[in-house]
């Protein structure tokens, strides 16, 4: 017979170990029940519930590589709830840290190659989407960029640049400071707005593309051009170039160092200003530290020598500007050679508006003219013939006279009157919707009646720049977006390239003239008003209005861009020097094939084609 205690302890027994197994069950289904909930609400941090069972299991990672798409979490199947061997379950990763905003930044992301940039800016709607666009529809916006490359010459030539020389006689400046300052914003106006446009507008590097492919345009194609088209060999005032090319060092070096960090502080865009600020300085004083400086090199004759390599007789008829020598000049050669030395070529009597010469000029490089040009190429040959004289002669008081009735034809204002040929009368329809709305709403200050209207002219020209130029970058957004190219492609190359054309045209007229020193001086002191203002103020704006924030200028090719210009700059001063202040029309020719180099370089770094070998 069975004991009864023993067989009732077996009981309990039996019954308290079915209960734990039961209570075991329920806590691993409880946890079991918890794992899809963690791992919805962190799917990231890949929380793993390792579980061995007997009969079937399938794994998280064969569960994840069949179906990599699918929103519920891995099942695990369990035939027997009682037949577990073990259970482990592993802690979760750390959690990942949250991705930290990147600061404003006006460089566009880059894309795919081949396809066109993401649109952006704050641009109206286009009237043509760009499959249309691309069925050839384009060229509307193309011939509408040259049509606004015409506008803004005109509004700038015919009434800003009029409406700022005004406000220098109002202020009693110098020729050399308002050239400095006044005359170099009538010429970089363009320029100035597009890069407002590109740092509040587009939100991008269009406007340092434009203006460091402005400043290349101007040292190498304009400079090269005035030396291949110039009627001989182009004798350069050496004092002009040699110190804008030294501010003009200086202020690149400034911005490739601000460059290397890829944003510009506040006081960055300070201290570019400030480099501004000294050369308007300098030029206040730069007859006295002129004659300070030559007289320092007078003590070293083989000094003088290498850098004026001129005899006594051709510096007399031809620069002007010996000014501890005491030489007699003809009156108007001094005149333009005294105005030569500013630094900006709008205020020279012998330059030609683009109107001009659409309208009243046939022959725009000076062969032969009619019209309103007969007096300037009067003054071009009475010019060229007193420097074939050495000795002054009772031609002086011709050319006094010459030069007074060039200033008196510079000064008249726009006519609106009808051409006598059919050619002109074509190109004067084609510019009468640039003329109208300017001839309406700006007074013309070169009018004796209107020059007192002359702050409404300076602004509305202000209002009539900033509409055109935002065409112009809207249509060259437009362009690029067409045919897959970036804005700063856009503005190193074919808006550097529009709003420079004007000031080409005019420089190859004064060159021939034979006062090739004038422009060469011009194309140098206009880059140095764009680096130390049209590139810092609006920086400077744009971190004033977003509490200090830094300007990010992160690009592909910008920076090695702007160290091909320092090189190129080196190369031009370097070779000018080295040939004794005289360009050749190889040297010319050699500065046209350099432009072009730098083009196909500059967009293969922006493309990524080439790697720059200078890391930032």
């Amino acid at each position: 017979r069975h004991n009864p205690r023993l067989r009732r302890s077996r009981i309990l027994f039996f019954i308290s170990g079915v209960l734990l197994c039961f209570v075991y069950t329920l806590t691993l289904k409880a946890k079991l029940s918890q794992l899809p909930a963690s791992a919805g609400a962190d799917r990231g941090h890949h929380e793993v519930l390792e579980v061995r069972v007997r009969e079937l299991l399938l794994a998280p990672n064969e569960t994840e590589a069949t179906a990599p798409e699918s929103t519920q979490p891995p099942l695990l199947i369990v035939v027997n709830r009682t037949d577990i061997e073990q259970c482990v379950y592993v802690d979760p990763l750390p959690p990942k840290p949250p991705p930290t905003t990147p600061p404003v930044t006006t460089s566009p992301p880059s894309h795919p190659p081949g396809l066109p940039p993401h649109r952006k800016g704050d641009y109206p709607e286009d009237l043509f989407s760009i499959e249309q666009r691309r069925q050839g529809w384009v060229v509307l916006h193309i011939l509408g960029m040259v049509y606004i490359f015409v506008a803004l010459a005109i509004v700038c030539d015919e009434f800003f640049v009029p409406a700022l020389e005004v406000i220098a006689i109002k202020l009693d400046i110098s020729d050399d400071v308002a050239g400095a300052t006044f005359m170099a914003a009538g010429g970089s106006a363009p320029e100035l707005f597009t890069s407002l446009i590109g740092v509040f507008i587009s939100h991008s590097n269009v406007g340092i593309g434009t203006i460091v492919g402005s400043a290349v345009f101007n040292i190498l194609f304009v400079i090269g051009m005035c030396a291949i088209f110039s009627r001989e060999m182009l004798r350069l005032t050496w004092w002009p170039l040699f110190r804008d090319v030294t501010f003009y060092i200086l202020d690149l070096i400034m911005l490739i160092i601000f460059f290397l960090d890829n944003v510009i502080l506040w006081w960055e865009s300070v201290l570019l200003v400030l480099g501004y600020v000294s050369y308007v300085s300098f030029m206040k004083f730069n007859p006295q530290i002129e004659q300070m400086f030559k007289g320092q090199l007078n003590k070293h004759t083989s000094i003088v020598k290498v850098w004026s390599a001129e005899e006594p007789e051709k510096v007399s008829s031809n620069s002007g500007l010996m000014w501890a020598e005491g030489i007699n000049l003809l009156p108007s050669i001094k005149h333009h050679a005294l105005r030569g030395s500013s630094a900006s070529l709008h205020n020279t009597s012998l330059r030609n508006t683009i109107f001009q010469l659409m309208i009243h000029t046939l022959d725009p490089l000076g062969e032969a003219t009619e019209g309103g040009s007969e007096g300037s190429d009067g003054s071009s040959e009475e010019e060229s013939g007193n420097k074939e004289s050495s000795e002054p002669s009772d031609s002086d008081e011709d050319g006094e006279k010459v030069a007074e009735e060039n200033e008196e034809e510079e000064r008249e204002p726009l006519s609106l009157e009808w051409p006598d040929t059919p050619w002109k009368r074509a190109t004067y329809l084609f510019l009468l919707p640039i003329l109208l709305p300017l001839w309406f709403t700006l007074p013309d200050v070169r009018n004796a009646t209107s020059r007192r209207f002359f702050a409404i002219t300076f602004l509305g020209s202000i209002f009539w720049i900033g509409i055109f130029s935002y065409m112009m970058v809207w249509w060259a957004h437009q362009v690029g977006e067409t045919i897959g190219i970036s804005e700063e492609i856009m503005g190193l190359t074919i808006l550097a390239a529009g709003t420079s054309i004007p000031d080409l045209i005019t420089s190859v007229i004064v060159a021939r003239k034979g006062l090739g020193d004038m422009a060469v001086s011009s194309s140098v002191g206009s880059n140095i008003f764009d680096i130390t203002v049209g590139l810092p103020i609006p920086w400077l704006l744009f971190s004033a209005l977003h509490n200090g924030d830094p300007v990010v200028v992160s690009s592909n090719g910008l920076f090695c861009a702007i160290v091909l210009l320092f090189l190129m700059l080196l190369f031009v001063i370097i070779s000018i020097a080295a040939c004794r202040w005289k360009m050749s029309k190889m040297l010319g020719l050699t500065m046209f094939v350099l432009y072009f180099v730098f083009l196909v370089l500059s967009v293969l770094l922006e493309d990524r084609i080439l790697t720059c070998p200078i890391s930032i």
